[in-house]
């Protein structure tokens, strides 16, 4: 699948949001969901899967401690709404690791929102994804 990265993509359906701008492709849906689509991704995310979901989900933020030396939590505890730091210079938002550190950070937000829409509808969930 190929990953694209334009201004203004939405995801609509079950759980609706704006994917992270510059960091994150759609694709990322498919992190949790399986293609059903032609053109746009249409994912559908089956509830019978929120044990791996969560699994997967706890293995990123796993990982974005042992590389970033930062959990998930706190990072994003430090951002702002402009996508920086709140207690750091520009400089530091430009480096290849913010860029890493927001990519690896909007994955996981993305899986949180689909755990906490698995368990309030207790059924599958249905998004489409501007690509």
């Amino acid at each position: 699948m190929r990953e694209v990265f334009n201004i203004g993509r939405y995801f609509t359906g079950d759980i609706e949001g704006k994917f992270w701008f510059a960091s994150q492709p759609s694709s990322d849906m498919l992190e949790y969901g399986h293609d059903r689509s032609d053109g746009h991704i249409q994912a559908v995310i089956y509830h019978e899967e929120l044990k791996e979901i969560k699994d997967k989900v706890a293995t990123f933020k796993a990982e974005f401690k042992k590389n970033f030396k930062m959990t998930y939590k706190k990072f994003m505890s430090k951002m702002n709404k402009k996508g920086y730091m709140t207690d750091s210079n520009d400089k530091e938002t430009k480096t290849k690791k913010w860029g890493e550190m927001c990519r690896e950070a909007s994955r996981i937000e993305l899986g949180d929102k689909v755990i906490t829409a698995l368990i309030d509808k207790k059924d599958d969930l249905y998004v489409e994804c501007e690509c």
